[in-house]
């Protein structure tokens, strides 16, 4: 029988399922149902050692010899300290060892508990390490840490890599008959290479759709969409044709059949319905292209990364698929915004402050360049983003839609004696978080007023303070986008 520590099964189904066959075991009390455990399933070539400085050399041959990443399983304490030599020798002469070591549980670190130290990044900045969650109570989150680190190891260069496994108390329980079936991420670089691979992968998968983040507009305007093949969803953020994609916020996800395929492009998405749809529905198989081919587990059932440009991925698009219909529904765009996209110039540039604003947005035809800073999505720093850009692109208007609490707090970026007078900033004020009154607060009016950021101001004495033309209200939109200085339009709602 083999421990009953999720955390325990899962690391060796993964190992297992990756290919990982020679063990190193060193004796210890807090790695027992590990030892034990990798004894028992059959997976694994076991070797026996006493010594923890001796065994990471030990590692190290295995791999030498047989050209593939070799594991070494330690107890807590300085056991781990004890393989910093060997994880050295393996970073610099680029071995794939993997470094595991059985923990104390958090709370018990530096409360004078026996073998307790800090075992995370024990063996240096050198080797990328990770904890796994203490109790596997998110066994999403511990397959995906796990995937990644084992996947690490071999990704462009050979590495070290260590994994680090609080165990609790019960250790010694045994009542599980075999390891559990687990979800493997795969790692393929290069489209046109493993072409074969990925038509077999998708040879049997009738729904499949190709979803596009957020993309710059230099590369979304080099990609070729026209093609039959796949469907392709997305929201303005990607820079696409907006006549080649479904945009998110039209598709009836309430009435969307299961899909087997998912490929993701670009970076985030901020459409939450489609988001929370995909987790509660994964597709069987979910693909994801960046040229680094990292893990970017969105939907909770990511099965492939793939290193490859956009570029190049979208070159081999359209015979991965075909097109599928998807349930749409009506959209109900803001009335101002749509005013302004319908009246923008040609080579005008969009820019999108967070939260409200940029979803509100999706609503709408936009075909100028759309930029947003959905890096990590915070409200700082939207409106000098715009102003740094029209600065750097003089000869093309830029127009930032920003809400009241982005635009107050970030108002410093109007302290500039060097103003691009090609900004157009529309501020949308509706006296606090907009975003706030689709979630379910308490109805409490106090707490709602904390919460949702209320308030009174307007932009009047600010765009005075600063010498900046203001306009306000709806029937300002042609003189705001006529404007040959730095103006704000204010409309409040």
């Amino acid at each position: 029988m083999l421990s009953s520590d999720r955390n325990t099964l899962e690391l060796l189904a993964l190992l297992d399922a990756h290919g990982i066959r020679e063990l190193v075991l060193c004796p210890g009390s807090r790695n027992a149902g590990i030892v034990h455990s990798a004894l028992n399933c059959g997976k694994f070539n076991c070797h026996q050692l006493t010594d923890e400085r001796s065994a990471g050399f030990y590692a190290i041959g295995l791999a030498q010899a047989t050209g593939k990443p070799s594991a070494i399983i330690v107890t807590s304490g300085s056991a781990l300290a004890n393989l910093y030599p060997a994880a050295c020798e393996a970073y610099y002469q680029e071995i794939p060892v993997i470094f595991i070591s059985a923990d104390r549980p958090a709370e018990w670190i530096g409360q004078m508990d026996g073998q307790t130290m800090v075992q995370q990044g024990a063996l240096g900045p050198m080797v990328p390490s990770v904890t796994l969650p203490q109790g596997n109570k998110n066994p999403w989150h511990t397959n995906r840490l796990i995937n990644e680190t084992i996947l690490e190891c071999t990704h462009r260069t050979y590495k070290p890599v260590h994994i680090n496994i609080p165990v609790c108390e019960p250790i010694y329980d045994f009542d599980t008959e075999q390891l559990p079936e687990v979800r493997k991420i795969e790692r393929i670089a290069g489209i046109y290479d493993n072409r074969g691979i990925l038509l077999e992968k998708a040879k049997s998968c009738k729904r499949s759709i190709l979803l596009v983040g957020q993309l710059p507009a230099s590369i979304a305007n080099t990609l070729d969409t026209t093609k039959p093949g796949m469907t392709i969803v997305a929201e303005n953020l990607s820079n696409l044709n907006p006549t080649d994609y479904i945009n998110s916020y039209t598709i009836d996800w309430d009435r969307m059949a299961p899909l087997d395929i998912v490929i993701t492009i670009g970076g985030h998405l901020t459409d939450k319905r489609m988001k929370e749809w995909m987790r509660r529905n994964p597709p069987r198989q979910h693909w994801h292209i960046s040229e680094d081919g990292r893990i970017a587990d969105l939907f909770c059932c990511q099965t492939l990364a793939i290193e490859s440009t956009v570029q190049d991925f979208f070159s081999m698009a359209p015979v991965l698929g075909a097109s599928i219909k998807l349930p749409t529904k009506e959209a109900t765009p803001s009335r101002v915004l749509d005013q302004l996209f319908r009246k923008l110039p040609a080579n005008a540039i969009v820019h999108l402050a967070n939260s409200t604003s940029v979803r509100t947005a999706q609503l709408s035809h936009v075909s100028a360049t759309v930029c947003c800073n959905r890096g990590i999505n915070g409200i700082e720093g939207s409106m000098s983003t715009a102003v740094g850009y029209a600065a750097a692109n003089p000869d093309k208007p830029v127009f930032l839609v920003i809400g009241d609490l982005s635009f107050f707090y970030d108002q410093n970026a109007l302290w500039n004696t060097n103003l691009p007078a090609n900004l157009h900033i529309m501020l949308i004020n509706n006296g606090g978080g907009a975003i706030f009154d689709t979630l379910p607060l308490p109805d409490d009016n106090c707490s709602r007023r904390f919460i949702q950021g209320k308030h009174h101001t307007n932009a009047k004495a600010v765009a005075e303070e600063y010498g900046i033309r203001y306009l306000n209200g709806e029937t300002e939109i042609h003189d705001f986008i006529a404007s040959t200085n730095t103006v704000i339009l204010e409309i409040n709602e």
